[in-house]
Parts: structure tokens; C-alpha cells; sequence
């Protein structure tokens, strides 16, 4: 089949309507850094850059200069090394920015109360290295050593609106890295998180209200690359590269505990390295009939090399079968040209969706999928109770009611298209969990491409941006324009990037 951009595709989705960032609101901070002149120096505080005394008081005490200014405030942590023993909850704050140019490292010891910075109900907020050099060191490989009940995350938003974090650093948590709670407006790009190869160490984990867009951000773990969590809706996610890690995710979602919210997301330009899932949409059964939704959504331009699953849909994640009498009702979702390579395309072939037998899947667009295995001799696509169009999905006919079914297509030569993927630069081994993680090294994928992304104003400076939505995203990425009238998506006209393994990439220009 050739290659038909998910963005053109009207009939097979109708009636619904696709939106991701919305028209005519902005996100990012609404005034540049220059409005945010005073300074407030944890050095004038008490902070001490010896890597021994804790950074915590000083970073409590600068915000409070910061929400004395009258005219906008930067809290500054200037280059150098720092110990944090206490949790810091900065609460509230408009028009201010964190300029974090320094490291900080957790205290194995310290007390965090589950996160070591929060920052709560700001608006309008700038968090940012100047000098490429700003990082939280969370030494979890030595909490899992000595067996501490330190349990820190290491940087944590909520219930934020207008606002944007990049150009930092989030190594080795002793759990989640960076988390955003019910974001509006938000912005995140040029992240570099390096955590343990081990479970429940979440790269970015995301619940958004409304209007968020994360970009250009690399995660070396092996659970949840970036994770859309519940309710959420108005997000768009691209240039993404996930290396040895879960991959990308929406859920868990729990049909039993009040069902779940979530529509409007865009992933486009994924990269994946040797993986578990490309892309995993993961939801429990409960509840009676429909219980929530995951709908309205566009996956698109996906990569890997050696991926266990590529397309992963379970909605009996892990074990749960019971009660089967509800679920997540999942519909109008496109999987659109996805490329690469599984381990295994038996038993893990590039479609393996385990739908809801109560409520199946409908309005599912699968298309262009040039994939094939690493090992074995043919690739089998699985799916359970899937209705809409192309590969295992079954067609709906007009009036009818979704039964339950199973189907499976088995392909014996590689799939139309398929073009064998070269291992990339920026994949490579995981990390272990009881030796040290590095920060700075490898460079990060970012550094290398600000100046690129400056001299073609395909990137503008989030500090400047209080423009509409719709003018900014026309200079540089773009998100998918909805007409309320009809179901007919269309794209505003961006230059592509190549990719890894020889595509153009690193980053795509």
C-alpha cells in the first residue's frame, strides 16, 4: 500500500473531529525573559555550591524574593555542584523563571516526601539552563544499593498553566524523572533523562487539561518512555527517541475505578531502540459497558530497531480479566506508517491488539506498517474484537453491532515497503541499576541541533512566544488544525526531518 499521510483521512473517522494543540492559544510562558529581571541568587540564601551543604533553604528562601518582585523574578541556581536533603515545594508565582544552571544532587539520606522539587499552581513560568549544564542527579543507583526508602521524583509540576521546561538534565531517579499533573498550556522540549534499566523508573509521565506540547526529548530507562496518563486531551507529542527503555504509552487505565478521559493526542516521529512496545495503549476491564474512552487520535511516522512489540494494545493489561462486564471504549484512532523491526514478528508480531471483548475497538485505521522480524521467518498480526480498516482489523458494516472475534494474518515475505533500519549513534546499551549514571555523556541529542533549529527559525524561543497558537506553530512544528464542522483533517505545510540510522537524524531538520 503506499504511504497515505493519517492527516488525510476523512471517511473512515467521521463523525468525529480531530484537534490536537488548540487554534488560537498559546503555550509556553506569556512574556519574555527579560520581564523576569530580579534575580534572586540562592547564593544570596544560604546556598553554597560544595556538593555538601543542602540546597533546599536557599532554593525556599529565593523563591520567596521571587514572589515579593513586583515586575517578574528569575530563581537562579548558578553553575556548579549541589546536595539537596530536603523536598522543596514552590507553591503559586506568576511570571517567574527557575534558571537552573547548575547540578543538584540528591542526598541518599534526605527526606523528600516523595519528590524532591514541585512546583505548584504557577502561571507563566520559564524552567531552563542557560549554559546546557542544568541537571537533578538523583544517585538512585545508590538508594537501590542501600536499600533506602528514599523514594524521591525528581522534578514534578501540578496544576501549572503557561509554562515550559527545556534544556535540562533528570538522571537516574529513584523512581519517576519528570511528571507533569493537570498541565494548560504547557511546553516541554529538550530534555535529556537517563534512568536505571529497570521498572518504575517513568521517564515523563503527563496528565494534561488542555494544550500540551512535548518535543525533542531523549529517555534512556526501561519502563514508560513518555506516558499520557488520565484525563488528558490537546496534546501533541513528536521527535521523540526512546533507547532501551518501555517505550510510549497511554495508561494504565482502570475501567472499575470511574473509567478514564482521553482524546486529542498526536504522536508523530517517534524513534525507538531496542524497546519493549513502540507504543503501548494499556487499560484494565470494569465497570458496566462503556467506562471512559481513548479516542480522536493520530500515531504516526513510528520508527524502531529491534522492538519486542511495536503496536501494543492490551485492554486485559497485566492479567486483570476480571470483572469482564465493562471497559475503556477505545475509537477513531489511526496507526499510520510505522517502520522497523520486532525481535520476534511470531510471537510478537507489528500489530498485537487485545481488545475488549464487551466493548471492541471500532474506527480503528491501521495503514502502512513496513515492518518484519529480526528472528524467525514471517511476521503474524493479532487482533482481538478490532473494527475499522486494513490488516486483522474487520470492516463494521453499516447498522451493525460489534461482536467479539479474534483474527490473525500471517505475512511470509517482508512487508510492502520495508527497508532494513540502521542501528542509530544514539542507541545505545542500558544502564545497570547499582553503578552510577552519567550526566553530561553522552552529549546531549539537543546540543547539537539549537543553533541548526535558531538559523532556520524552525524553533523560536519559548520565552518570546505569546503569540496564537496557530501563528506560532506555522514557524516552526504544527499541530493538526480541526474544523468543528467536520471530520476533515487537515496539515499545515513543515519542513520533515530525516531520521536515525542513516534517515538524516539525529534530530530531524
Amino acid at each position: 500500500m503506499r504511504f497515505q499521510t493519517a492527516l488525510s483521512l476523512v471517511a473512515a473517522l467521521a463523525p468525529a473531529v480531530f484537534g490536537q494543540l488548540l487554534e488560537g492559544t498559546a503555550v509556553g510562558p506569556t512574556t519574555a525573559l527579560s520581564a523576569k529581571s530580579t534575580i534572586c541568587n540562592v547564593l544570596d540564601y544560604g546556598g553554597v555550591a560544595d556538593g555538601a551543604t543542602d540546597i533546599g533553604p536557599a532554593i525556599t528562601k529565593a523563591f520567596a524574593c521571587v514572589t515579593a518582585a513586583k515586575n517578574g523574578a528569575t530563581l537562579y541556581v548558578p553553575e556548579g555542584n549541589y546536595l539537596i536533603s530536603t523536598g522543596v515545594v514552590l507553591n503559586a508565582g506568576s511570571n517567574w523563571a527557575f534558571q537552573l544552571d547548575g547540578l543538584i544532587t540528591l542526598d541518599v539520606a534526605g527526606s523528600f516526601s516523595g519528590n524532591a522539587i514541585v512546583i505548584k499552581r504557577a502561571t507563566n513560568l520559564e524552567m531552563y539552563s542557560s549554559n546546557g549544564k542544568g541537571a537533578i542527579q538523583g544517585n538512585g543507583y545508590q538508594v537501590r544499593i542501600s536499600g533506602s526508602s528514599q523514594n524521591a521524583r525528581l522534578l514534578r509540576f501540578m496544576n501549572c498553566t503557561n509554562y515550559s521546561v527545556h534544556d535540562l538534565f533528570l538522571i537516574d531517579s529513584p523512581t519517576f524523572h519528570l511528571i507533569h499533573n493537570n498541565a494548560v498550556n504547557m511546553e516541554t522540549y529538550h530534555i535529556t533523562i537517563r534512568g536505571g534499566n529497570k521498572g518504575g523508573l517513568d521517564g515523563l509521565d503527563l496528565i494534561c487539561d488542555s494544550n500540551c506540547y512535548l518535543h525533542h526529548i531523549e529517555v534512556t530507562n526501561r519502563d514508560e518512555c513518555i506516558s499520557v496518563k488520565t484525563p488528558s486531551k490537546n496534546v501533541l507529542i513528536e521527535d521523540i527517541y526512546c533507547n532501551q527503555s518501555g517505550g510510549m504509552s497511554i495508561g494504565s487505565l482502570d475501567a472499575g475505578n470511574g473509567g478514564s478521559e482521553i482524546e486529542y493526542i498526536h504522536m508523530r516521529r517517534i524513534n525507538v531502540y531496542q524497546c519493549t512496545q513502540m507504543l503501548m495503549i494499556k487499560t484494565w476491564p470494569g465497570g458496566t459497558g462503556a467506562v471512559g474512552y481513548v479516542r480522536n487520535s493520530i500515531f504516526e511516522d513510528f520508527w524502531a530497531y529491534d522492538t519486542t512489540y511495536a503496536l501494543d494494545i492490551d485492554q486485559y493489561w497485566y492479567s486483570h480479566t476480571t470483572p469482564n462486564t465493562g471497559a475503556i471504549a477505545l475509537s477513531n484512532l489511526v496507526f499510520s506508517n510505522w517502520t522497523g523491526t520486532v525481535d520476534n514478528g511470531i510471537s510478537r508480531g507489528p500489530i498485537v491488539i487485545r481488545g475488549s471483548d464487551v466493548v471492541p475497538l471500532t474506527n480503528i485505521t491501521l495503514e502502512d506498517f513496513s515492518m518484519w522480524t529480526v528472528n524467525k521467518d514471517r511476521v503474524v498480526l493479532q487482533c482481538n474484537n478490532v473494527y475499522g480498516t486494513g490488516y486483522c482489523a474487520r470492516e463494521l458494516a453499516s447498522g451493525a453491532t460489534p461482536t467479539a472475534f479474534s483474527s490473525t494474518v500471517t505475512i511470509t515475505t517482508t512487508m510492502s515497503g520495508f527497508t532494513s533500519p540502521t542501528s542509530p549513534a544514539w542507541g545505545v546499551a542500558g544502564y545497570g541499576t547499582t553503578q552510577s549514571i552519567p550526566v553530561y555523556t553522552p552529549a546531549a541529542l539537543w546540543g547539537s541541533v539549537a543553533a541548526a533549529e535558531a538559523a532556520t527559525s524552525i524553533k523560536t524561543s519559548t520565552s518570546t512566544k505569546a503569540t496564537s497558537t496557530a501563528t506560532t506553530l506555522a514557524t516552526k512544528k504544527t499541530s493538526t488544525t480541526a474544523s468543528s464542522a467536520s471530520a476533515t483533517i487537515t496539515a499545515t505545510t513543515i519542513r520533515t526531518r530525516g531520521g536515525p540510522g542513516g534517515r538524516g537524524g539525529p534530530w530531524r531538520a
